[in-house]
């Protein structure tokens, strides 16, 4: 597989892990008073929902493009 479809399957896969991750926190009641508290901080429901999805799909992004390169790098046995 190429580079760039590479890169592109790397982030389709990012987006709809945010997109069902927005979607799950929206629907369960369990991060509620950490939302609850963020957004008395920052002031906006949206930047807080907007912060904590990107945050975790570039840390789930980044995991993804790790095992990637260990798992396309030559073996050197």
């Amino acid at each position: 597989m190429g580079r760039r479809a590479t890169l592109l399957g790397i982030w389709i896969l990012g987006y709809a892990i945010g997109f069902i991750g927005y979607i799950a926190l929206a629907e369960t009641n369990a991060l509620a008073f950490m939302l609850a508290a963020l957004v008395k901080i920052f002031g906006n429901y949206q930047i807080v929902a907007a912060g904590l999805m990107g945050l975790a799909t570039s840390f789930l992004a980044l995991v993804i493009v790790i095992a990637w390169s260990y798992w396309s790098s030559p073996s050197k046995v």
